[in-house]
């Protein structure tokens, strides 16, 4: 009988520790974390998510969670990839995380600074040889590519360039939206259109790739200066998984530097929501309603 008492009580022992490690296990895979980072679309899809990679995987290594990118097909998807809550943040241009700011309650956190050194960028009007276009007044009656609506190089500031020198849609023969920027240069390069509007990143990086020369696809204005593009988190997001991220992209530049050069970025620093008033100011100038851009 005592030794009966003794088999059961080791069976009982050994069943409950295998209970506890199975529980354990259980409430380890429901406790991992995954921190969905949302991306706007400069160049083609896969191309993005290549740039993207190193500082995947550097975000990943830092913060001690899972990195999910989510590359979308224009500047709106991610905008309302936050605004559902299927991402916990985003790289944004400064236009979009306006948007996503008035939409979805984005909250700015980081900024990039330019390979340069310089906390702005530039927009550019190209065009191909030939042409005939060498000032803005020459694109009356021509085709113009914008690459997104909500696209602040891409569209807004270029837009509201126009506006400044009296030119609007109606005076082009016709205007496109080709949701991203190499798709802009493209189109001019083929000459499907006469002229496109270009953040400075991309048509550096298309020069540099050999797919276009600064001879046969040349800038002819070059725009203001822009604010650099952002990251943003969501409104709800867990403050803690929000701090490690601000501290693991404002140590970037000091850990894993090759990360940011596909980014065209030297670092990340510390930003605000006041960083961004002038593209509000811009916005409303067009006369923009922030809710229905698609």
């Amino acid at each position: 009988m005592r030794r009966y008492l003794v088999n059961r009580y080791v069976m009982l022992l050994v069943s409950f520790v295998f209970m506890s490690l199975l529980l354990t296990g259980c409430q380890t895979a429901k406790t991992e974390k995954t921190f969905r980072l949302g991306i706007i679309p400069s160049e083609n899809g896969q191309e993005t998510l290549k740039q993207f990679s190193p500082l995947v995987a550097y975000l990943e290594e830092t913060m001690k969670v899972k990195v999910e990118p989510y590359v979308a097909t224009d500047y709106n998807a991610v905008v309302e990839a936050m605004r559902t809550k299927h991402i916990d943040a985003a790289m944004f241009g400064p236009f979009s995380y306006i948007m996503a700011a008035e939409r979805a309650g984005a909250e700015v956190c980081v900024v990039r600074v330019g390979g340069n050194g310089s906390p702005t960028y530039n927009s550019y009007f190209i065009t191909h040889k030939g042409s005939g276009i060498k000032t803005l007044n020459d694109l009356r009656g021509k085709a113009l590519a914008y690459t997104d609506p909500a696209s602040t190089s891409g569209y807004l500031v270029p837009a509201k360039v126009l506006l400044d020198n009296g030119i609007s849609s109606p005076d082009f023969a016709s205007v496109i939206y080709s949701n991203g920027h190499d798709a802009s240069i493209l189109a001019v390069k083929n000459k499907q259109v006469d002229a496109a509007a270009v953040d400075e990143m991309s048509y550096t990086r298309a020069v540099e790739k050999g797919i276009i020369t600064k001879d046969e696809v040349p800038v002819f204005y070059t725009c203001p200066p822009i604010p650099q593009s952002p990251f943003a988190v969501a409104k709800d997001i867990d403050p803690a998984l929000k701090q490690k991220f601000v501290d693991a992209m404002t140590k970037v530049h000091e850990v894993r530097p090759d990360a940011l050069k596909p980014l065209s970025a030297s670092k990340y620093v510390s930003a605000t929501d006041e960083n961004f008033q002038l593209i509000r100011d811009t916005a409303k100038a067009l006369n923009l309603d922030l809710s229905k851009i698609k």
